[in-house]
């Protein structure tokens, strides 16, 4: 496990800590050692304000993912023993599919020749096709929300499963309502799952590339695209510099729950 922790994660990070202190001449990687490359990063306005933005929405579709995944999660697990498991499998077929196609797919739907704009126009709500469907930040925060769920819902699904339902019997029978049992029974029991489906929500959602590039728009640009910018135009420094700038800030991330949430507690 430590060999495979090393040459899938800690090699390429030290491979682009080196890049990100070196320089680019004619094509060529110089192994110089400079700061040009992270001075570059903060003194151009573009470059943290795309950061800003993709942390922002990457924020907000996390959000937007954790509340509606755990309603489903939990109705998953409490209100069909049945069909749990035909249910749980509906949920992560989406991820038997292409990414790609995916998208595709959502742009099919959200297009101006889309079956929403289509519809609408038929039942004569609106008179031309709605401008923010597509290539817009909601476009964005939609699909990526859509792309995110089966991700959550595994996540907290396996956290309720765990749990122990005759604590909420007793809660009812100690006279506690519906949302205060919720409050301080149910979600601090799950609250490891609800982490959980947070950070394999928003780390992919940070580093995500195909999204934004295919129903995002010119105010909807995000990082990943941008590092892949420089990487193909062989600007590799700067590429590694705004790579490691955000691998910073996503392990940042990843430890703040375990640093203030007592988790091994709460597991146990």
């Amino acid at each position: 496990m430590a060999v495979v922790q090393v040459g899938l994660f800690v090699l390429p990070m030290a491979i682009m800590f080196l890049y990100s202190f070196w320089t680019t001449r004619n094509f060529q990687i110089v192994p110089t050692f400079t700061l040009d490359n992270y001075r570059a990063f903060f003194e151009s306005w573009t470059y943290p304000r795309v950061l800003l933005r993709t942390l922002g929405t990457a924020v907000v579709i996390t959000a937007a993912t954790l509340v509606l995944a755990y309603p489903l999660a939990y109705f998953i697990v409490r209100y069909t023993r049945r069909w749990q498991k035909v249910l749980l499998a509906a949920v992560v077929l989406s991820f038997w599919t292409s990414g790609l196609l995916r998208a595709y797919a959502w742009m099919a739907v959200l297009g101006h020749g889309g079956i929403i704009n289509k519809g609408l126009r038929a039942l004569g709500l609106i008179d031309a096709p709605l401008p923010f469907l597509l290539y817009s930040p909601f476009s964005v925060v939609l699909v990526m929300t859509y792309f995110s769920l089966p991700f959550a819902v595994v996540a907290i699904y396996s956290s309720l499963e765990k749990m122990d339902w005759a604590l909420l019997d007793a809660a009812a029978d100690l006279g506690a309502r519906p949302l205060g049992a919720f409050w301080h029974v149910t979600l601090p029991q799950t609250l490891p799952g609800v982490v959980s489906a947070a950070a394999l929500t928003f780390v992919p959602l940070v580093g995500m590339f195909f999204v934004p590039l295919l129903v995002g728009g010119p105010t909807s640009v995000m990082i990943a695209p941008l590092i892949a910018n420089q990487m193909q135009a062989f600007q590799l420094g700067l590429g590694a510099a705004m790579s490691f700038i955000v691998a910073l800030i996503v392990l940042a991330a990843l430890a703040l729950p375990w640093r203030y949430l007592d988790l091994g507690r709460l597991e146990r």
